[in-house]
Order: structure tokens, then sequence, then C-alpha cells
């Protein structure tokens, strides 16, 4: 949140709902949003780097809509790491355009598949599972908005497999890095090459190869926990197409929700 706005606190004090940044609160009418009033009021809460926020296996008690930061959702390989890699993937990630626990509206009971955590810290709005189900049954509205999000997710949870089997790492490397500079505010993105790397499926050694030659181009600037967007263009140049097919199909499904780099 940026500091010269107010906190959401103070027009929860007046009984009246915040603006929201998130997108899919942003585009609801207040009929859609009156469900969830209580558990707005309150404010949005804050996420910390690193922090699990669905751990795999677990239930999921609540559903988050992000407000600033990034969440990653990630798998387990089941195979140690193979040839000395990690054994932890990215399948999805949610900024401000999303939700963070989709899975539950379509499954009462629903599970974490996918392990979620902050990659990038921020702060998102929590609303218990239960509620937002209830919610969906009652407002078609609210109901076709979050399940335009599922589709789009599952878009990019397949682009992002066929990205990570077929292309080259400093490919990846630009389109992960395009996705994650679309979702935040400014040009610097809080993130360590052992994140990175993780994300991407590949050693270390990859990812420092890949940000070396992105950084030689003066696409990028590394500094310790810090990567700096400098020439936004020329990182798209050096994506593969899969950061524009994930793009294109955003704005197809989620329409006015689409990336805010696009919008400014």
């Amino acid at each position: 949140m940026d500091a010269a706005e107010p906190r959401p606190a103070a027009a929860a004090a007046a009984g009246a709902l915040p603006p929201f940044r998130n997108r899919l609160l942003a585009a609801l009418a207040p009929a859609d949003l009156e469900p969830l009033r209580p558990h707005l009021l309150g404010g949005p809460v804050e996420f910390a780097q690193g922090q699990v926020l669905h751990a795999r296996g677990c239930p999921i008690a609540d559903v988050l809509f992000p407000e600033a930061g990034l969440a990653s959702l990630t798998t387990d390989t089941r195979d140690g790491g193979g040839a000395g890699g990690p054994d932890t993937v990215e399948v999805g990630m949610t900024g401000r355009e999303g939700l963070v626990g989709a899975s539950v509206l379509l499954d009462p009971e629903a599970v974490a598949v996918h392990e979620a955590f902050v990659q990038i810290p921020g702060a998102a709005w929590r609303v218990p599972a239960q509620v937002l189900r209830r919610a969906v049954e009652e407002s078609p509205a609210l109901r076709e908005r979050l399940l335009r999000y599922v589709q789009f997710l599952m878009v990019q949870t397949a682009q992002s497999g066929a990205c990570n089997a077929r292309h080259a790492v400093v490919q990846r490397l630009a389109r992960w890095l395009l996705m994650a500079h679309d979702r935040v505010d400014g040009d610097e993105l809080a993130l360590r090459q052992e994140a990175v790397s993780l994300m991407l499926g590949v050693r270390r050694e990859g990812v420092s190869l890949a940000a070396g030659a992105l950084q030689d181009g003066g696409l990028i600037r590394q500094a310790r926990g810090r990567i700096m967007v400098l020439d936004r263009p020329g990182l798209e140049r050096a994506a593969c197409g899969c950061y524009r097919a994930v793009r294109d199909s955003q704005e197809r499904i989620l329409g006015g929700l689409g990336h805010h780099r696009l919008e400014q």
C-alpha cells in the first residue's frame, strides 16, 4: 500500500468500504460486496516475504484477494530435485488481478494441491472460504467474475508448464520477470536469485547466467535481494511467446481487469 493513501481502517471507522486496488473486488457492485462486508471493513492483512498462505495438503480456510505484492503457487516434483535442481516449481502467480485459494469455488471441502506463499511482500483482503462460497451462490455477478479468474489461472498454469518444458532459461526468466513486473508498483522487484531458481525449476547457476545475460543487455540491474527492470520493451523482446500468450488470455478472459501496466 502506498504511504500517501489512507489506510482502509480509516474508511472502516466510518462504516464504508475502502476503495480496492484488487481488481476483482474493485469491479463488483456494492450489492455483490455486501455479504463480504464484515470481513473487508478491517482492512487488508499484511504478509511477509516467504510466508506460507496455503500449505500443500491442508484445508483452505481463507481466500485472499491481494491488494499489493505477489503470491506464487508451487508444486512438488517429488523427485528430490532431479539432476541437482530444485524439487519445487512454480505453476502460477497471483497479484492484485486475482485471488489465492481459487479451488474453494469448485470444491466446498477444498484442500490445497499447491503451496501458496508470498513471493513479494504486500497485503491482501482475507475472506473465510465458506463465507465466499455462500456469497458466490447468492450472487451471479460475483460467481461469474471469480470463475473467469479461475479460467485464466488454468490458462496461466498450462502455459507455464509448456514454457518450462520447452524454452531456454533466459527466455523463461524474462517471461517470469515481466509477469512479476505487471503485478507490482514501480520497477524494482524484491527477489533473490534462489527464489527465482525455485520458481523456474532450474539450478541457481542457470538463473545467474540468464540474469547476467539480461543485465549485460541493459534490460535489468541486479542488487542484493533486488532486481530492477530497466528496459521493459527489451525484456519483452527477450521473452518467449508464452508471456504474450498469457497476457492476451488475461485481457480476453478478465476484460478490463487485465495487467495494470497496459492500462496506464
